[in-house]
């Protein structure tokens, strides 16, 4: 038996993408969960020592997927929704994970790199997220965190570990915003395209 293969055209990918971007509410808990992680990490680095930042950062990564899934249902965000394009997602993960071994050499010969690297490296998963929903947000959201915080790094060197994370705090909020205007124009479009 031969496998069958259905070819699909541009309209029907971005169909797809239109409608899960919209029925996951552009997955919008995950960047609030990412907005309250660093700003954690802010506020914590003006009363903590680097080390004990960069301790507190590694081991509390972690969390951001939990508190975006605690906070998917009164966001209305459904980031568990099972769609063809959702297979995407761990592979745009998987970028982000192997920054990993950088940030961990950052902390081991200069713990000044960490809050860089960190940042930088936990936003490689966005522009793959963005092609997925079909979102131009979080492809911005990518390119202005790596370029933001690299200027920020280089201009604030005494105040790498409250200014950068409090950027990228900033940087998720105006996110979150910039997907609710995407979703409700999607919605248009979709109630236009369908009915």
């Amino acid at each position: 038996m031969k496998p069958s293969f259905t070819p699909f055209s541009k309209e029907a990918l971005e169909l797809g993408r239109s409608t899960y971007f919209v029925r996951t509410n552009g997955g919008i808990s995950l960047p609030i969960a990412g907005f309250l992680y660093w700003l954690a990490l802010g506020i914590l680095g003006f009363y903590i020592k680097p080390e004990t930042w960069c301790l507190t950062a590694f081991f509390t990564s972690g969390l951001i997927f939990p508190i975006g899934l605690a906070l998917s249902r009164p966001f209305h965000s459904n980031i568990m929704l099972k769609a063809p394009l959702s297979g995407l997602v761990m592979p745009a993960m998987t970028a982000m994970f192997l920054s990993w071994p950088m940030t961990i050499a950052g902390y081991l010969t200069d713990m000044q790199l960490v809050p860089l690297f960190l940042a930088i490296g936990m936003s490689l998963h966005w522009p793959v997220i963005g092609w997925m929903y079909g979102s131009i947000t979080c492809t911005f959201h990518a390119i202005l965190r790596v370029a933001l915080v690299t200027v920020l790094w280089f201009l604030e060197p005494t105040e790498r570990f409250t200014f950068i994370p409090l950027l990228v705090s900033l940087l998720y909020l105006i996110t979150v915003f910039g997907l609710k205007k995407e979703v409700a124009q999607r919605k248009r479009e979709l109630g236009n395209a369908l009915g």
